[in-house]
């Protein structure tokens, strides 16, 4: 994270590909998905909590062991598409939405209370919901998780003419929406909110300014999609 222009364009990070247990900030096999899951919250992750390179910035203030058991799957009838907001870290990071047939590629943090007391600080602009009657299959195991949590975007998703736009980072099947990378978006937004400057130096500035980064939020989201589909709020953060 030499480069945060460099960084905010790589979003949403790498991610090992598999289930994985992260530890202490490194990501290790998930040898038993039979772990004891007692005082643990099944959290979906959408976009960056996918990375481990993520949750290993995310949780390097937690003090002592850290230790969270993460099940790669498919969510059916969600994409991850781009929210109608900046990061501070400068990327335009995601939401769920709802798209019938699709099988978005979704991870499964399994957190105890002080790791998702932590995940909820970190979840800025976002409402905490429970989702029921959804359907996630675990990747090579064929277990069925039917209710889980998740992090919705309180401004919506980004409106690219008339429609939202699938994260092309993460893949899917059957994925009917329009896909862009991030760093497609990322000039896209420029070409919005500010098409005579560079794209680098567009990034800096909304990652630098803080009041700079609301502004440009706020017009995004002026015109953004309602994330309409069945869930229960449970916080607002």
């Amino acid at each position: 994270m030499n480069d945060p222009v460099a960084h905010a364009k790589t979003y949403p990070f790498p991610v090992p590909g598999r289930s994985y247990v992260f530890r202490n900030g490194t990501p290790h096999d998930l040898d038993d998905h039979g772990f004891d899951r007692t005082g643990r919250t099944p959290v979906l992750a959408a976009g960056s909590n996918q990375s481990h390179e993520q949750l290993a910035r995310k949780y390097s203030v937690l003090p002592g062991h850290v230790e969270i058991p993460i099940q790669r799957g498919l969510l059916d009838d969600f994409d991850s598409v781009y929210a109608a907001h900046l990061a501070g870290y400068g990327s335009v990071p995601s939401t769920f939405y709802p798209s019938l047939g699709t099988r978005v590629t979704t991870y499964v943090m399994w957190l105890d209370d002080a790791q998702l007391n932590r995940m909820h600080e970190t979840e800025r602009n976002y409402t905490y919901d429970r989702l029921d009657g959804i359907r996630v299959e675990i990747e090579g195991v064929g277990e069925i998780i039917d209710r889980a949590f998740a992090y919705t975007a309180v401004v919506g998703c980004l409106n690219v003419n008339g429609g939202p736009v699938a994260l092309a980072e993460i893949s899917a099947e059957g994925r009917i929406l329009r896909a862009m990378s991030q760093p497609d978006m990322l000039d896209h937004v420029r070409g919005r909110l500010g098409p005579d400057v560079h794209l680098d130096t567009f990034i800096q500035a909304h990652i630098e300014d803080e009041a700079l980064r609301r502004e440009r939020t706020l017009a995004l989201s002026s015109d953004s999609l309602p994330l309409v589909f069945e869930r229960t709020v449970l916080g607002t953060f």
